[in-house]
């Protein structure tokens, strides 16, 4: 009885490390698909610049308030029914984008599936560190390999898509939307141990309570600014090759190649768990190095291979961060990450959009600098938030 009760929890585990990597992996081709169909978008309503960025805005907007409202939720109704409402909202935003024929329709269905987005990746990752919490870091990183994989592959998936099989780019939509739905039937056969609700009731104001542990906000600033950073150094990437160096051809393969840096460095760090903090320092020095180095040095090889260094710094700084907040947050976890996570969308709108404007003031180099500087904030939250973790554990 003890060996088939076994055999069904290994089972039950392995079905729920398949579905989260995998979803994860789709969000990665999702918004990378979506970053390299603006210009489609553009086109097709004929948006002005700054429409483009309203367009671009509400999916952070929804990624932004979603998880306040279903973190605190999934305390009490448990992370798979969250789970299962975020795949709902990312299918029926994904379906009236593949649909829609006005601006309006497409904006709506951008912010609903920015709604489930950032509750599906902050509830998985909450998943993975309460299904795994003795090897949370390794499943984090590893999780987040498929991400950037996804990120990777989103474009060259979309672009063989539209221009080898001619398909419509909105008809891509369906097609992901279709992925999702597989991977909600599948979420609904796998059950979580760790998922524990019921035992009292949890309110908005308990949950953000926590915030008050400085540990928690050091981390929380310290996220903030990196999706900020990681967003700004994807986003700029075509302006930078196209007004700064006139090679608009060269900025699809720096951009490959610093989610795929990225996707390797993740992939390493899972496997060199045990030193998080020394790892968290020396892959962020990368990050800041390169980033200014890509700037500085000529010729535009030296520039891609910097962007690949860049990718490959940035790497494990992400899982490091949301394992540590999980790790803090036990028995909050999914309500604490989803709030972290909304912390996330916050830095992915705000350090693009103050990139933006030192960009109109001088250059696209300043969004670079602008990262690098910022870099050096998140490192120093990092090590004040791993400083007072130290001192209350002594």
């Amino acid at each position: 009885m003890n060996s088939a009760s076994n055999q069904n929890t290994f089972k039950n585990k392995a079905l729920v490390i398949f579905v989260s990597y995998i979803s994860l992996m789709m969000l990665g081709i999702y918004i990378a698909f979506f970053q390299y169909t603006v210009l489609s978008i553009t086109d097709k309503f004929m948006l002005s610049a700054g429409m483009v960025g309203l367009f671009v805005a509400m999916q952070s907007i929804g990624m932004v308030i979603s998880p306040f409202v279903l973190g605190v939720l999934s305390a009490r109704i448990g992370k798979k029914k969250t789970i299962l409402l975020s795949y709902a909202l990312m299918i029926a935003g994904m379906l009236l984008a593949g649909g829609s024929g006005s601006t309006a329709a497409y904006v709506c269905s951008i912010l609903l599936v920015g709604a489930g987005y950032a509750v599906l990746e902050a509830t998985t990752s909450a998943v993975l560190a309460d299904e795994f919490s003795s090897r949370s870091a390794l499943h984090l990183n590893f999780s987040q390999v498929l991400f950037s994989s996804g990120a990777f592959a989103g474009p060259l998936i979309a672009e063989w898509l539209i221009d080898k099989r001619g398909v419509y780019f909105q008809h891509i939509y369906f097609i992901i939307a279709a992925m999702f739905f597989i991977m909600a039937l599948l979420s609904l056969l796998a059950k979580h141990y760790g998922d524990n609700i019921g035992g009292k009731q949890v309110k908005i104001f308990s949950v953000v309570g926590k915030l008050k542990n400085k540990i928690i906000l050091f981390l929380i600033i310290a996220v903030f600014l990196y999706v900020g950073i990681e967003n700004t150094a994807a986003n700029y990437t075509d302006s930078y090759f196209e007004i700064q160096l006139s090679m608009p051809q060269l900025s699809h393969t720096a951009l490959s190649l610093y989610w795929l840096a990225m996707a390797f460095s993740r992939l390493l760090a899972g496997i060199m768990v045990k030193n998080s903090k020394a790892i968290f320092t020396v892959f962020s020095s990368i990050a800041i190095v390169s980033l200014v180095l890509a700037m500085l040095l000529p010729g535009p090889t030296a520039k891609i291979v910097m962007f690949a260094v860049c990718g490959f710094g940035c790497g494990p700084i992400w899982p490091f961060i949301i394992d540590s907040v999980a790790k803090k947050s036990k028995g909050y976890t999914a309500p604490m990450l989803n709030i972290t996570f909304a912390f996330c969308g916050l830095g992915a709108t705000f350090l693009p959009f103050l990139a933006g404007l030192l960009v109109n003031a001088s250059n696209p180099s300043a969004a670079y600098y602008m990262c690098a500087a910022a870099a050096v904030v998140m490192l120093l939250f990092f090590l004040f938030a791993r400083s007072h973790e130290d001192r209350s554990l002594s």
